[in-house]
């Protein structure tokens, strides 16, 4: 069960405060009874610490002799959906319902990153929020809030760490999502992301990151005109290149891709990746959420990376139903994330996603030469 980095006790204290006048009737009380204890991992590749577990068997697909003929817009892995996310106490998730209905599809819990890094998976995504205390990571303030790592930096040691540990990992990519929503009752302040942040957030990368630890936009462009030019053209970097590094996506556009590509339009300069918007000189990773849609597929063929998902709002995983699953791997797309990943299928329906051959990458199916 993830370790919990906010208080129990606090948040019941929050949500009893402002939930209480427009449930007053319905609730009998704001105990820190929590959830039940999660059962003991029964497998050592999910118990053994990280900096003493290797699993070189989740790489095996991807040996050296692919090295210098895979790129890794040629490779296929899974990710996780909000991959910081714990799950709220189940008294406290009860009690938002009345209030949020959305609450919920909060219902799933991932590991820590590094123990999800030892189940195969190779991709995160991090909400990022600015608040008094700095730039935060959970899903929504004060409702859904428990995180198995607190901060930017947090999630960036966890991860360094891991991939020091394991110098021959694929590489692992992580989008990282700017939000400022208006949480009607909630109490932690939020702000929005302004041009400054973003410069911020470089430098709280680098201050962990080396460069020469990071796939960067510079490192793909290389000497064509734009980063698109040389995504297009095919100029990502092997997997003997890029096998050990690390590469970050702005998970946004609008305003924020507007100032992270002012005077360098491109991402000139810049450690992490701006979200593709279509048309622009920087695009080269694209989100998109629908492996249904037949955009994504020409977007893989034309070189970009692109993340998608294979279930949403807990429907796929509680239904059992593998339809979109299967669309997501079939696409092409390069990252398919999932609420249910290795090691954290649905109880009920044993809805799961992870690649055949208990791996933590494959060939692409549509770009793989």
């Amino acid at each position: 069960m993830p370790n919990r980095t906010r208080s129990h006790a606090r948040r019941a204290m929050v949500l009893c405060c402002i939930l209480v006048s427009p449930i007053f009737i319905l609730m009998t009380g704001c105990g820190q009874n929590g959830r039940e204890a999660a059962p003991l991992e029964t497998q050592a590749l999910e118990t053994t610490p990280v900096e003493k577990t290797t699993e070189a068997a989740l790489e095996i697909p991807l040996a050296t002799h692919l090295d210098d003929s895979l790129r890794i817009n040629q490779i296929q892995v899974v990710a996780t959906h909000n991959s910081y996310h714990a799950m709220p106490p189940l008294d406290l998730l009860e009690l938002v319902k009345l209030v949020y209905p959305d609450a919920e599809t909060w219902e799933y819990d991932h590991p820590p990153l590094d123990v999800q890094l030892n189940r195969g998976i190779r991709s995160f995504e991090l909400d990022l929020h600015h608040t008094d205390k700095g730039y935060e990571v959970f899903h929504v303030q004060d409702f859904d809030a428990e995180t198995t790592c607190p901060d930017f930096v947090c999630c960036l040691r966890v991860i360094r760490q891991w991939s020091q540990a394991h110098p021959e990992h694929v590489p692992i990519i992580t989008l990282i999502e700017l939000k400022k929503e208006d949480v009607p009752q909630a109490t932690t302040q939020t702000y929005p992301f302004e041009a400054e942040d973003l410069d911020a957030l470089d430098d709280l990368l680098l201050s962990v990151f080396s460069l020469d630890e990071l796939i960067t936009p510079d490192d793909v462009r290389g000497d064509y005109p734009t980063l698109a030019e040389a995504v297009r053209a095919g100029n990502w970097p092997t997997l003997a290149e890029a096998r050990g590094k690390c590469m970050f996506v702005l998970h946004t556009g609008g305003v924020h891709a507007e100032n992270y590509t002012r005077n360098a339009p491109s991402c000139e300069g810049r450690p992490m990746f701006m979200e593709g918007a279509g048309g622009q000189p920087y695009d080269a990773v694209f989100v998109e959420n629908n492996p249904m849609r037949p955009e994504l597929t020409e977007r893989v063929k034309e070189g970009f990376i692109v993340r998608t998902r294979a279930d949403a709002n807990l429907r796929e995983g509680r239904a059992g139903d593998t339809a979109r699953r299967e669309a997501a791997f079939e696409s092409g797309a390069h990252i398919i994330s999932t609420d249910f990943p290795r090691g954290g299928a649905h109880p009920e329906t044993g809805y799961v996603v992870e690649l055949p051959g208990d791996v933590a990458a494959r060939p692409n199916p549509v770009t793989a030469p």
